[in-house]
């Protein structure tokens, strides 16, 4: 074999994990949107000075977060609505990460103190907004 034929094989290898990683990426995202609506969305632990892109969905009883690059469709991070507070973004406050224009910046906080940072975009933020202050389903049902 030559030197030009395994550089071809090399390459053609290249090119078809990449379209395996794609496909499963595409699966990926349409299982994970079958499970509730999703929303682009970046999260800045407190520990950590950079941002991560992600996936956000709103659950009944959870707010989960996907990393994008990720096969798995599990959630990498989830926090539970019990407890869980949302800042109000600051006037003019917005971040610059790719692939979310005119993010706003929030922060979450819970029992714990504070969680993580969440930046989403400006339609997004009612939606959180709303699901987090309404009531639970099953919540205090059987209250006197």
């Amino acid at each position: 074999m030559s030197t030009l034929q395994a550089v071809e094989l090399i390459l053609l290898a290249g090119c078809l994990l990449l379209a395996l990683w794609l496909v499963l990426v595409w699966l990926r995202r349409r299982s994970l949107a079958a499970h509730g609506p999703l929303n682009p969305c970046a999260v800045k632990l407190p520990e950590s000075p950079r941002w991560r892109l992600g996936l956000l969905r709103l659950g009944s009883d959870r707010l989960d977060w996907f990393s994008v690059g990720r096969v798995t469709t599990h959630p990498t991070m989830t926090w539970l609505r019990e407890g869980l507070e949302i800042s109000t973004p600051q006037s003019g406050e917005t971040v610059s990460i790719p692939g979310l224009d005119g993010a706003l910046s929030v922060t979450l906080s819970g029992r714990d103190g504070v969680l993580a940072r969440l930046a989403v975009e400006p339609k997004i933020y009612p939606a959180i907004r709303s699901w987090l202050e309404s009531a639970p389903p099953g919540h205090n049902v059987n209250v006197t």
